[in-house]
């Protein structure tokens, strides 16, 4: 485990917070309840995290009545070796998910189509959708993925980071999940969701002259999960001094 200073710090001059931050660097703000001799204040804290879809939960905008009278809204959780989990109130589905791009049955087309189909080398699509061939040279079966042979061999490769396919366990069809980056929602089989990021691991310090730094305790325990890309909001155990840095350092595995 390393750390990873994300953020630099806040200077209170007269109750006004001065934020010192860089580019691609997570931001940390002051309230603006905020002022000097509170025993307690909020912080907002902007992770700056790219989106993705890997080990992100969504959560739909409706919710859903429950047994015993409660509601509550559908989850998708995308995992990191492309298997989704899709509950539905008391029922869970489970399939698997690729970002929607030219098939590995597309490509293969077109190689014949451009080299022509007698005296070439052959290849063939595998379950997990990558071409594989046999090499006579090395006696050894070589297997690459849509990309890596549509640029071996010079083919039309299409990819769409916005668009996700998923095949769901109990569906005939795969279903089209398509995220729209204006509105920074999901939808996934006609309902809207909203990512939600795991919150990493962190700690707040505060200093004084940028070289002695104290870690500050929070009033509450952190949240599993944010809603990206909103920020998160924490309140500190700690005095509202002024000319008071503030900073943060994030956990990486």
């Amino acid at each position: 485990m390393k750390l990873r200073l994300l953020i630099m710090g806040i200077m209170l001059t007269q109750g006004v917070p001065f934020i010192l931050a860089q580019p691609n660097k997570a931001i940390l703000n002051i309230d603006n309840n905020g002022s000097a001799g509170d025993e307690k204040f909020t912080i907002a804290l902007n992770f700056n995290e790219p989106f993705r879809w890997k080990n992100t939960k969504f959560e739909s905008i409706k919710t859903f009545p429950m047994r015993g009278g409660s509601k509550m809204p559908h989850t998708i959780r995308f995992n990191a070796n492309n298997n989704v989990s899709w509950r539905q109130t008391d029922v869970v589905f489970s399939g698997t998910f690729d970002l929607e791009e030219t098939s590995a049955k597309d490509l293969l087309d077109q190689y014949i189509e451009k080299h022509g189909g007698f005296g070439v080398r052959t290849w063939s699509v595998d379950k997990k959708g990558n071409l594989k061939s046999f090499n006579e040279r090395t006696g050894q079966y070589e297997m690459l993925t849509p990309r890596q042979f549509a640029e071996k061999y010079g083919l039309e490769f299409q990819s769409d980071e916005h668009t996700i396919e998923a095949s769901i366990s109990g569906y005939l069809v795969e279903i089209i999940g398509v995220f729209n980056h204006e509105t920074n929602l999901l939808n996934f089989d006609t309902l809207d969701y909203v990512p939600l990021f795991h919150v990493p691991r962190f700690t707040i310090e505060k200093s004084q002259d940028l070289k002695k730094w104290i870690k500050v305790k929070l009033s509450d325990p952190l949240p599993k999960e944010y809603q990206w890309p909103h920020e998160l909001s924490i309140e500190l155990n700690t005095e509202l001094k002024n000319n008071t840095f503030y900073r943060v350092k994030i956990e990486e595995d």
